[in-house]
């Protein structure tokens, strides 16, 4: 199907339905942008940081990999000390 016709296809079935459910679909819709207006937000977010990253030398980024494997361990040591 075409853009065109895509349109024409729910705005023929719109067109048919009770104003009430003509609500609920347009909460529907509201609900739907909301969600590809988050999913935009996050995806500038991770670019933002994959772009933080690229300003490092390879030396800085090995460094960091290592001190976060090392900081993770830390965290997740599942020996207990009292």
């Amino acid at each position: 199907m075409t853009n065109i016709e895509i349109y024409k296809s729910v705005l023929g079935r719109l067109s048919q339905l009770s104003v009430d459910y003509l609500q609920l679909v347009d909460n529907y819709l509201s609900s739907l942008q909301t969600k590809l207006d988050k999913k935009e937000e996050n995806r500038n977010a991770v670019l933002a940081l994959a772009g933080t990253w690229s300003d490092l030398s390879e030396e800085d980024f090995e460094d960091f990999l290592r001190v976060t494997k090392e900081t993770g361990d830390e965290l997740f040591n599942r020996e207990v000390e009292l």
